[in-house]
């Protein structure tokens, strides 16, 4: 299930182009409205495989809309449902280095502020990865009376309430008509995975597929053989959750650090530079010539006017701070590993922007 979920993409299962998206929604109506959600996912999956490897890793999305848009549907008095609302964003899996991304998608986007309890934010949809549909659905909850009210329209800066939040990713429903490759899956009415074993077309409408596991299902010029069982994969969330008109500009985010870090090490000899996550080993300082960074992605540090960084009481240089090119909504911080460090062992890693210090992150160095 892994391997094949890594060959369907490696990661890709959030989307960017924040500048297509915001031009696309500016066009069509007079207040555009960004959505958007920044931060990491929990370390432990909550359930199902990981094929993605997004686990403790971070991630942006911004969902574009109208303000005032009308809804497509009501669920009660506080609930309303918007269909074909742009998403973007960008997402990071533990077996790549730098980020990947898709091309702006339509969703599905729900609004609950209720009189009582927490207010939610939905989303869910269909996203093509390497031609291939993936599933998505996002619950994000937040504070009672963060939402003024279901109707599309701006919100202060907000934590998400993990305890009640989460992001499923899972191979996605049959389609009529469609050219299926060698090895695809899909998840049947029953529940069960059903993958591709011989290449083809679908048919117009769907098969009585065979839930016998290894139980083969003909449709159309396509093969199925059923695998049974399928769990999608759950993980929790972490970070804030805006709505904003979209403007230039914007006011510091309160500080903190999101997602794993990342050692990235410069060689001496030949300039050659190599990037691995800070958690698969402890940083070797031990080549005395060599350059060795800590990178890791945060909120408020945009617009700031000191930002510091603290490792085991010691002040590291900070070689960049500023805006993610790779995250919209989240800001990089590079910072640079004195050789004074090593054998530091385990010690603490302490992000300060203009005074207010962040949660810290624990760091091992050798």
């Amino acid at each position: 299930m892994i391997s094949k979920m890594r060959s369907v993409a490696t990661v890709a299962v959030l989307v960017s182009g924040f500048a297509a998206s915001q031009k696309l929604v500016a066009a069509t109506c007079a207040t555009p409205i960004v959505y958007q959600l920044s931060g990491h996912f929990g370390t432990n999956v909550v359930k199902g495989p990981d094929g993605f490897k997004l686990a403790g890793e971070p991630f942006s999305i911004s969902l574009y809309a109208c303000e005032g848009k009308a809804p497509s549907a009501h669920k009660g008095q506080y609930e309303d449902i918007y269909t074909g609302i742009a998403l973007t964003g960008t997402v990071k899996s533990a077996d790549q280095s730098t980020p990947f991304t898709i091309k702006s998608t339509p969703v599905t986007f729900v609004l609950d502020a209720p009189p009582t309890g927490n207010d939610e934010i939905q989303l869910s949809g269909n996203l093509n990865v390497y031609g291939t549909l993936i599933a998505i659905h996002g619950t994000i909850s937040l504070p009672p009376g963060t939402l003024a009210s279901p109707a599309i329209g701006p919100f202060p800066s907000a934590s998400v309430i993990t305890a009640k939040s989460s992001f499923t990713y899972s191979f996605s429903s049959w389609q009529a008509n469609t050219a299926y490759k060698l090895n695809t899956a899909i998840v049947d009415p029953a529940g069960n995975e059903q993958e591709v074993t011989t290449a083809g077309t679908s048919g117009a409408t769907a098969p009585v597929w065979n839930e016998t596991l290894n139980g083969t299902t003909t449709d159309g010029t396509a093969v199925w053989t059923c695998k049974g069982p399928y769990t999608a994969t759950q993980l929790s969330v972490f970070g804030t959750g805006s709505g904003t008109v979209v403007t230039t500009g914007g006011v510091r985010a309160g500080v903190s650090v999101h997602g794993a870090v990342d050692v990235i090490t410069a060689r001496a000899a030949d300039g050659t530079q190599s990037v691995r996550p800070l958690r698969s080993a402890p940083v070797d300082l031990s080549a005395s010539t060599d350059r060795t960074m800590l990178r890791f992605y945060a909120s408020g540090v945009r617009y700031a006017s000191d930002v510091h960084v603290e490792i085991a009481g010691q002040q590291v240089p900070v070689v960049h701070a500023g805006p993610s090119a790779d995250f919209a909504g989240l800001d990089e911080v590079t910072v640079d590993l004195p050789h004074s460090l090593a054998g530091m062992g385990r010690a603490e890693m302490i992000l300060t922007v203009d005074g207010e210090a962040a949660s810290p992150v624990p760091v091992h160095i050798q």
